[in-house]
């Protein structure tokens, strides 16, 4: 069950008044994977389900994924809104990219929005999530132990990412196979389960796993993609930084296990002198990369 919001009212009456009914609300108990007060410059956590402009309906979508609900509904209060709603969505859109910013349990494998104008406005979001709860109950245990087995607890913050980074590496190979093609299902190297369990990922999964831990540290981060990659952006001692293990575990022909330390918690000017094409994000939407 999701959460709803039913309006007793006509999408054409005043805003206020659509501000004012009566609502019949419903909130499902699964606080545990939410991103608790956790704001960023692109995105914001709302209680206000009355859009006004666009940038209300992507706080109300990203509301939902972090708040960790599968089906919700809102309504319509402004002439463009269902128009701003279909040009957010679609692939490689706008809710795409809030993906990036949720705990990895909150990411959607697919989300639809339904709209239909003749009913008030009335539109519902339902979403499929990448983790089911199966994969969920297994990634937590597992990352608990490897928590303990590196006696982590007390430890300070970069020492504790540098430790999990160091453990994701050395016990995670690089996917190619499933880099070069997507469909290749011989590992979950996409998830954290990969990394995990198989010992293999390609840079969602690095990024994924990595993300679980410093949830784990409590650190706030989030996710940063270009094109064809993805890495974590972290925030420690006031400053948002880069950390790539895809390209600390660089793929060898070899067959010999690299560590690097060059993608390591570094600033966007670092970023700049040593970046590749695979590094080019959306400055628009991921502001905190930008921080030097």
């Amino acid at each position: 069950m999701g959460l709803y919001f039913i309006y007793e009212n006509n999408l054409y009456e005043s805003q206020q008044i659509v501000r004012d009914i009566k609502k019949e609300v419903y909130i499902p108990d699964n606080k545990s994977y939410v991103k608790e007060n956790i704001n960023f410059n692109f995105v914001k956590m709302t209680n206000d389900f009355t859009p006004e402009n666009k940038q209300d309906i992507i706080n109300i979508y990203y509301t939902i994924l972090n708040s960790g609900w599968d089906e919700f509904i809102f309504y319509c209060t402004y002439k463009d809104c269902i128009k701003d709603i279909n040009d957010l969505s679609g692939e490689n859109s706008i809710i795409t990219n809030l993906n990036n910013f949720v705990t990895p349990f909150n990411q959607f494998k697919s989300i639809s929005s339904t709209t239909t104008p003749h009913l008030n406005g009335k539109v519902t979001i339902k979403i499929e999530k990448t983790y089911n709860k199966d994969f969920i109950t297994l990634i937590n245990k597992e990352v608990d132990k490897i928590y303990n087995e590196l006696n982590l607890e007390g430890k300070n913050a970069k020492d504790q990412i540098k430790l999990i980074h160091d453990y994701i590496i050395n016990n995670t190979k690089y996917d190619n196979i499933k880099a070069i093609d997507i469909n290749d299902n011989t590992y979950y190297s996409e998830n954290a389960f990969g990394p995990l369990f198989e010992g293999y990922a390609i840079c969602s999964g690095y990024a994924d796993l990595m993300s679980l831990f410093l949830e784990k540290f409590n650190i706030p981060n989030m996710r940063v993609p270009s094109e064809k990659h993805v890495w974590n952006l972290v925030y420690l001692d006031n400053k948002w930084l880069h950390l790539d293990l895809t390209w600390d575990d660089p793929y060898s022909e070899d067959g010999i296990d690299y560590l690097y330390y060059t993608y390591f918690l570094i600033d966007y000017d670092k970023l700049q002198k040593v970046k590749t094409s695979e590094h080019n994000f959306d400055e628009s939407i991921y502001i905190e990369a930008l921080q030097k």
